[in-house]
């Protein structure tokens, strides 16, 4: 469908000095309002009349990028309602992954083409994260004002107009965007926009992303899965180090029926204590356990908590009792008759074990052959029954070890820094944060990706406070009140000598 199919509909005069959509391909909303207020320099009342009314907060990229009061207006005022113009607002149209609409939720910083900002135009395609160039005049796309440097909003500046940054700079130019208009490259953009829409809409029949629920930093893990497309055109990507991303795919048998009842206690309203995982998790959450242990100075003691939760010696020194009994941290007997691991979870990343069960429904719910038989379950005997029957969740079982196990690595290093005096804490290493990305085909899993950026570690707290008689020595008590007799020494000690004897 070309751009003059997609505008058919609309009024043959522009309904405002700005609105003009025939010069340029897939504008976007946040565009037509940057020229609208640019061209025609409209005033207060009648921003209200098409639409915006909170200037000074309103964020027109989210507002116009979702179906809500001010596109409606907005599409309504210029003549566009019958158009198919607002379909390409949102960057969602513009993603080879299925996001679940958290693009149009995430609020972005603005980014532009300086080429393409002298016209006021401005493309829901330039917001997505893993692009950095302009598709049509190969220039890279920016984020921040190139006079002053501050990050670009978009939101209206003092003068009602959008667009300029406080200090003053203006990319717009009004001869370019109106008598010049025409000079735009319409015709590439055209083409280039509608070919890489035809790539992404066959991409996203099979190709779903996966993030953290409890964390907004997954941008960057986005991007990364994205860019390692291999149809994606190069030229708009910048060299740049690449996150490291693990995939899981080939022929292999897939695990037998109830294998994922352990992994479905993951996720959900609240984390149970212990969860019963996979005999093949035994040994790589051993070795982590050692790692992590090994990580610290020789002869580090052994922090009272972990003793008295785990039954160890608190004479001996960390290593020794790791050595001793390494699967402490994991169970509180070893594997279990079925034979399982049981995990102990509050050692765990907690972002990263919500993460593997938003992972778990993701697939669910992308299986189309998944049948509801009516039955009411919990969440995880739902979880479990529908996966038992997944062809290919094999991927997903790898995965899934890989994530926990690091989660585990990480979240037991922070119990340790949290339990050890500060000579002897571990060493604060970066922390990451998994994006995964479920490639389908014909009903069956072909392939998961597991993306790992770094991401800002969580609070250190002690897990409980712990008196050692230097430290409560001659402290009051926490919430009693003081005796009469400290309550008239400390009276006596703020009152002038002189005073402080007679009282005596």
């Amino acid at each position: 469908m070309g751009w003059s199919d997609i505008i058919k509909g609309g009024p043959s005069v522009p309904a405002l000095l700005g609105a003009e959509v025939d010069p340029y391909p897939y504008i976007s909303g946040y565009g037509l309002l940057r020229r609208l207020t640019q061209l025609g320099r409209l005033m207060g009342v009648e921003l209200t009349a098409i639409g915006v009314r909170n200037r000074v907060t309103t964020d027109t990229l989210l507002a116009t990028q979702r179906p809500g009061a001010l596109r409606n207006k907005l599409l309504h005022s210029l003549g566009l309602q019958k158009t198919r113009v607002d379909e390409f607002w949102s960057p969602e149209v513009w993603s080879p992954l299925r996001t679940g609409s958290l693009l149009e939720r995430h609020p972005l910083l603005l980014r532009d083409c300086p080429l393409c900002a002298t016209h006021g135009y401005h493309c829901a395609l330039f917001q997505l994260p893993f692009i950095d160039c302009c598709p049509w005049h190969n220039v890279p796309l920016r984020s921040d004002c190139p006079q002053c440097g501050e990050l670009s909003r978009p939101r209206f500046h003092q003068d009602l107009r959008l667009g300029p940054c406080r200090c003053g700079y203006n990319a717009f130019d009004a001869r370019v965007a109106s008598v010049e208009m025409w000079e735009f490259p319409t015709a590439e953009a055209e083409t280039w926009a509608s070919q890489y829409l035809e790539w992404v809409a066959e991409e996203r029949k099979c190709r779903l992303l996966v993030v953290s629920p409890q964390s907004t930093d997954w941008m960057r893990g986005y991007a990364a899965l994205v860019r390692d497309s291999p149809g994606l055109d190069r030229n708009l990507v910048t060299t740049e180090p690449a996150p490291e991303i693990e995939s899981f795919y080939g022929d292999g048998v897939d695990p037998p029926e109830r294998e994922f009842w352990g992994w479905s206690l993951l996720g959900g309203e609240r984390l149970l204590t212990f969860a019963p995982l996979p005999a093949t998790m035994h040994q790589p959450l051993l070795q982590a356990t050692q790692n992590a242990v090994a990580a610290l100075p020789a002869g580090t003691s052994t922090p009272i908590e972990l003793a008295t939760l785990n039954g160890l010696d608190e004479k001996q020194s960390l290593d020794k009792n790791i050595t001793n009994r390494p699967h402490c941290l994991i169970a509180p007997h070893g594997l279990s008759s079925d034979p399982n691991t049981w995990l102990n979870l509050s050692a765990v990343d907690q972002v990263a074990a919500f993460f593997c069960g938003e992972l778990l429904d993701r697939v669910i719910s992308a299986l189309v052959s998944h049948d509801d038989d009516g039955c009411s379950r919990s969440l995880q005997a739902a979880r479990s029954r529908a996966l038992d029957g997944a062809a290919g969740r094999r991927h997903v079982a790898k995965a899934l070890e890989v994530i926990l196990v690091r989660a585990y690595t990480q979240g037991l290093r922070m119990v340790l820094s949290a339990m050890l005096p500060v000579g002897k804490k571990p060493c604060r290493g970066p922390w990451y944060l998994p994006t995964a990305e479920i490639v389908l085909e014909s009903d069956e899993i072909r392939m998961v990706k597991v993306c790992w950026t770094t991401t800002r570690p969580p609070a250190c707290r002690r897990s409980m406070p712990i008196s050692t008689p230097s430290s409560s020595a001659g402290k009051v008590k926490a919430g009693s009140k003081p005796t009469a007799k400290r309550s008239r020494a400390r009276n006596r000690s703020k009152l002038p000598p002189g005073k402080r004897q007679r009282k005596q």
